[in-house]
């Protein structure tokens, strides 16, 4: 019995700590944000990934529908495949275009992501591009 309740004590303050209502600072979150964006370049790079430039410009409030804090930031990653170098990059300081979502992980540590939805549309509207440069 006590076990059980040891477990779900347990279960509790972990559930807690990863559902903090506490607002992350810009430079809780940038240790994070550098991690993703080296992440998703890297999943269309062959050769080296850097983050050339990182800066965080705002985090927003918690949207409970995404279940994370939107995180605005400009940023230049690059690849280096052999001779080719290509950057991904946004310069837009503003709050109007959210680079990804942050939250909590089991852990306790900040973490960035995009909800699997948008990863889908970005991946389906790559396709139609692709398909319509054939033409």
């Amino acid at each position: 019995m006590i076990n059980r309740i040891t477990i779900v004590c347990m279960l509790l303050v972990a559930f807690a700590a990863c559902s903090s209502d506490t607002k992350p600072t810009m430079d809780e979150v940038e240790p994070a944000l550098k991690t993703y964006l080296l992440a998703e370049k890297a999943r269309t790079c062959n050769g080296k990934v850097e983050v050339e430039r990182l800066t965080v410009t705002g985090v927003g409030e918690f949207d409970k529908q995404w279940g994370g804090w939107p995180v605005y930031a400009t940023f230049a990653v690059t690849c280096f495949d052999g001779g080719n170098r290509t950057t991904w990059e946004s310069n837009d300081p503003s709050e109007k275009v959210m680079t990804s979502l942050v939250r909590k992980n089991a852990a306790g540590d900040y973490e960035c992501f995009i909800p699997d939805m948008f990863r889908d549309a970005q991946e389906q509207m790559k396709k139609q591009l692709e398909n319509m440069m054939k033409k």
